[in-house]
């Protein structure tokens, strides 16, 4: 009988040593900082392994290995998604352990403390009471809290402070709660629009086709350039159509996105994707110069000539001959011939006249890409609370002294428990000259411990 009595409890000691282990590791400040060096550690691996990318045939050990971690989507992956949890799970241990030794604080109940004095006195409390209070409330600038049942005075500056410890680490859930939400229910992708169209389906990252809620129409694209000729700018106007009707219009730059129905619409690239009209100069027999516009598919009669050209193609720069056109040129009453005119090899005559090349105008196409983050409220919220969090934690002064006299027959104990959150030394100094100094000077029976 005493064997199984011994041995129920050796086992009921093993599960609270596990369960009080498990507990310790959910509270731990070292768990929080090993799982944060973790996540630091796979969002390297995400910067530097291509995200979204096809594996291709899994053969080599490195590409079996990329596939089972999921190397290729590390924001998706289930070992960054536990590890999210386990971040969370930690700070919310840490915050439920510590949370209830705050309405204690709150009222100045708490035994914890940066300092404590004990001293005695042959004065009864009511007249330590009068002598001491005046100093300690001018010191702390406002009246006690006493206690109902004993000789208790309690004085609490910026108490507001303990509450800046669970904002940090409820919005730091917040913030992980978001980025989750974020992560598993956003999308984003690309789609590439002609000056001129609309387009309402998109590719996402994984190569799939979605459809948005509206269409984008492009009505506009423009391109500045340094003069090195680098681009320095390009922007897209784009209208928002619902059932073909316009219900907002903006202007898309890089880093000013435009958003509509939490979709928000990034400037990412731009191509040439056709020409809108072409410039030749026609110099006649006589020097005249004149120019001929050229527009695709159209045909127009070369000034001076009884010849008509039809824009063919465009070359935008592609060879050392620079830009040019091909045209189908055509006279009555002759065969139609091919004719080339390129920017860097000179005029090109026909009859009487010579036709150089001069400019073109481009058709682009836009490439915008498209996020959908639902998240991002949840993380501005937690941001916010982010916020005020540290502001109470460092820019307030957080400050309580319990003082408590008891009657001990010819004497009066004097206990004194202060709690400072910064300049402690100082603070400590300016309660001991404070009490002791009001004590001596007042009367010479006070023993000092």
């Amino acid at each position: 009988m005493k064997g199984r009595v011994a041995g129920n409890s050796s086992s009921t000691e093993e599960k609270g040593s596990i369960i009080s282990s498990i507990g310790g590791f959910f509270t731990s400040a070292r768990t929080t900082i090993v799982l944060l060096f973790l996540l630091a550690a796979g969002s390297v691996v995400g910067t530097i392994v291509p995200q979204t990318h096809e594996i291709g045939p899994v053969t080599s050990f490195s590409s079996r290995l990329i596939v089972i971690l999921d190397l290729n989507n590390v924001y998706r992956s289930w070992w960054f998604s536990f590890l999210l949890v386990l971040l969370s799970l930690n700070l919310l241990g840490c915050l439920i352990e510590r949370l209830p030794a705050i309405p204690g604080e709150w009222k100045g109940r708490s035994r914890r403390s940066t300092f404590s004095l004990k001293l005695a006195d042959t004065r009864s409390p009511a007249k330590l009471i009068e002598i001491l209070l005046p100093k300690l409330n001018t010191f702390m600038n406002r009246e006690p809290e006493r206690s109902a049942k004993s000789d208790e005075f309690v004085w609490i500056k910026d108490r507001i402070y303990l509450l800046g410890f669970p904002l940090i680490h409820i919005a730091i859930i917040v913030i992980l709660l978001g980025g989750v939400i974020g992560l598993f229910y956003g999308y984003r992708g690309h789609v590439l629009i002609k000056e001129g169209s609309s387009a309402q389906q998109f590719s996402l990252n994984s190569g799939e086709t979605k459809t948005l809620p509206f269409a984008i129409s492009v009505t506009a694209f423009s391109l500045t350039r340094y003069p090195s000729g680098e681009p320095k700018e390009f922007r897209s106007d784009v209208r928002i159509l619902e059932n073909g009707k316009e219900v907002r219009s903006g202007s898309i730059l890089v880093n000013h996105p435009l958003t509509y129905k939490g979709i928000s619409l990034f400037q990412s690239d731009y191509r040439v994707v056709d020409v809108k009209e072409v410039r030749l100069t026609v110099t006649g027999p006589d020097s005249n110069k004149s120019d001929l516009l050229l527009r695709p598919q159209s045909t127009q009669t070369i000034p001076g000539t009884d010849y008509e050209a039809r824009l063919m193609s465009l070359d935008p720069g592609t060879t050392q001959r620079g830009a040019g056109v091909d045209l189908a040129v055509n006279k009555q009453g002759e065969n139609p011939r091919s004719l080339r005119v390129y920017k860097k090899t000179g005029p090109v005559q026909l009859g009487d006249v010579q036709l150089a090349f001069a400019d073109y105008t481009p058709l682009y196409a836009t490439g915008l890409q498209v996020g959908y983050d639902p998240g991002t409220l949840v993380v501005w919220i937690g941001c916010g609370l982010l916020v005020i969090g540290f502001f109470l934690t460092l820019f307030t002064n957080f400050r309580r002294i319990n003082l408590t006299l008891t009657r001990e027959e010819t004497r009066t104990a004097i206990r004194v428990s202060c709690r400072s959150r910064s300049m402690r030394k100082e603070f400590r100094k300016s309660v001991e000259e404070i009490i002791r100094g009001t004590l001596q000077s007042r009367s010479p029976q006070t023993k000092m411990k």
